[in-house]
């Protein structure tokens, strides 16, 4: 079976790479709500004793991430892997002791975009996409000599469409490319690793979800082939 996943995968590369078009690289600069992890953090941070003043000292803030991608030019279609990652963070320490809640987020982006040109230099995208997100829940406490440690594990597969406004502008050999769009993401539940039908909820007994929805600019070069 493996083997005849490697074939597969190997033909769709070699029509895919035998089609004109352009290799494109880019990094991104991501505002995305986050919104619902973020009132999470809120209740985690509450729930802690009301006589230590704990800080959020990040809070799912906006990020960087990448892209790598295909355009396959004849028929004005790309395809994309994205990477993205963020996280919130609680603290606390004084001379008792620490702490410390760390929830690291970050996703695997693979989807694909069709496009309008507008001009010579500019086009208009639409996409489709897959999101496979991790979250970790890692928390540390030491007060005097008691020492606890806890790491919780979440998984999710969210779908989601955007539109983004690409600029392209050639020199030389390659082109500088750039654009700025929007993403909406319908956000799944956060299963918890290795417990069946275990997921994430807050107080309210409803799902907490990833929110990569926001704004997404980009920064890179295109390489045209063949």
């Amino acid at each position: 079976m493996k083997k005849i996943i490697t074939l597969i995968t190997l033909i769709l590369s070699l029509n895919l790479f035998s089609q004109k078009g352009k290799i494109f690289i880019e990094t991104n600069y991501n505002t995305f709500s986050h919104s619902s992890l973020s009132n999470f953090q809120k209740e985690l941070a509450n729930d802690i004793n009301p006589q230590i003043p704990i800080a959020i000292t990040d809070d799912f803030s906006s990020h960087v991430g990448f892209t790598l991608g295909y355009e396959i030019t004849d028929i004005k279609t790309s395809i994309f892997v994205s990477y993205n990652s963020t996280g919130g963070k609680i603290s606390y320490s004084d001379f008792s002791g620490v702490i410390r809640l760390e929830q690291p987020l970050s996703a695997f982006t693979l989807g694909g975009m069709y496009h309008l040109n507008l001009s010579d230099k500019f086009k208009i995208g639409f996409k489709g996409f897959a999101m496979f997100s991790n979250l970790k829940l890692d928390s540390y406490s030491k007060i005097g000599s008691v020492e606890n440690k806890n790491l919780i594990k979440l998984s999710s597969i969210d779908i989601g469409v955007g539109t983004s406004l690409i600029y392209e502008y050639p020199i030389s050999f390659f082109i500088i490319r750039a654009n700025i769009g929007f993403d909406l993401t319908l956000g799944n539940q956060l299963n918890i690793n290795g417990i069946q039908d275990a997921y994430l909820i807050n107080k309210s007994g409803k799902q907490v979800t990833t929110g990569w929805t926001g704004f997404r600019s980009g920064l890179g070069i295109a390489i045209p082939i063949n």
